[in-house]
Order: structure tokens, then C-alpha cells, then sequence
């Protein structure tokens, strides 16, 4: 059941005068999205759910810091991600490959559109490939940057709701964006053929 922006703002407001199921009922709201955000950015059910609850906690400890200049959910996912990174860089400084293969398998089967005819097949092939490389390139890129991307080609996520959800601004979201797609282009540019 979803709640009105009154019934949630109500909520809010109770929960930062100290109302702990107040805070119960919006946590209880906003668990199912932010658990399957949670899940794209660990990969696995185990730190999705640990993940899950960290924000919660947060979120609980924080209630009263939130101003309403942006949604409950664009600051719930903000604290997300901020909880996402600080536990990666906690945990393995140098890059998880198995939370990037998990997320890259999501992604790649939201990209992919199976196809059982043999003309399309050869396609389907050719894709495969094209997004194993873009997939692989992805990896070199930072953390910060790769989740962006993610947002933008995977979530459908605007400008906007990306910059809300990282705490940056706009320019910087479109940027970064810029800068990945524009890594991707040259990686991908026909070299040039010479003519002698």
C-alpha cells in the first residue's frame, strides 16, 4: 500500500519529534525499493539485507537532519549510496569482482533482448560481445563514476535524481556521464584505415 506525500510528510514529522513507529512505518514503506537498490549495488541477498538495515539505522539516527528540499526516498537513496561506498572502501579498497560480476550479470540481462530467430541471433551474438567489452571497460572505471553510469543506463534514473541521490549537482552528474560514455566512444571508434 502506498502512502500520500501528506500521510508520509505526517510521518516524517512524528518520527523527528521521537516517534520510533512513525519512523517503523515509513522504513516499512520505503524497505521494498531500497532493498532491490540495495541488491543492484552489492549484487548478492545476504548484503543487500545488511545493507538495507544500515540506511535504516542511519536514517533513524539522521531523521531529524532531513529538511524536505528533496524527497524521503531521493535522501534515503542518498544515504545508500554513501553507506554503499564507505562499506566498500571498509572492505576491499582495491574492488570487489564479485559484487561487480553480480551487477554486471543484472545489467546485462536488462540490456539484452533474446531473440530465437537466426538472423537475429547473429546479432544477439554481436551484442554479447559489444556489451562483455563495455562491461569490462566498466570495471576500470571508479566506483563513484560506475554507479552514476549504472543510474543513468540501467535505472533510468535523470540527471536530477542522480544528483540528489549522490549529493552533487547536476553539471557534475552530467560530467561524469559525459566523461565514461565519452571513454566508452573512443574505446569503441574505428581506427583510422590509411590509404597508401
Amino acid at each position: 500500500m502506498r502512502m500520500s506525500p501528506a500521510e508520509e510528510a505526517d510521518l516524517i514529522a512524528r518520527a523527528q519529534r521521537g516517534d520510533v513507529e512513525a519512523f517503523c512505518e515509513l522504513a516499512a514503506s520505503h524497505q521494498r525499493s531500497l532493498y532491490l537498490l540495495a541488491l543492484k549495488y552489492s549484487g548478492n541477498h545476504h548484503d543487500a539485507e545488511d545493507l538495507t538495515q544500515d540506511v535504516m539505522l542511519n536514517a533513524y539516527r539522521a531523521i531529524h537532519q532531513f529538511k524536505g528540499m528533496s524527497s524521503f526516498r531521493t535522501w534515503l537513496s542518498r544515504i545508500m549510496v554513501n553507506s554503499f561506498l564507505n562499506r566498500k572502501r571498509k572492505s576491499d579498497p582495491l574492488g570487489s569482482s564479485q559484487r561487480q560480476d553480480t551487477s554486471e550479470e543484472a545489467f546485462e540481462s536488462s540490456v539484452y533482448v533474446s531473440s530465437t530467430t537466426p538472423r537475429h541471433s547473429e546479432r544477439s551474438v554481436h551484442d554479447g560481445l559489444v556489451m562483455k567489452q563495455v562491461l569490462e571497460l566498466l570495471r576500470s572505471v571508479p566506483e563513484r563514476q560506475r554507479l552514476m553510469f549504472l543510474m543513468k543506463h540501467q535505472e533510468g534514473m535523470t540527471c536530477e535524481e542522480i544528483a540528489g541521490t549522490m549529493g552533487t549537482s547536476v553539471g557534475t552528474v552530467k560530467k561524469t556521464l559525459f566523461r565514461v560514455v565519452d571513454r566508452l566512444r573512443q574505446h569503441f571508434a574505428m581506427p583510422a584505415v590509411s590509404k597508401g
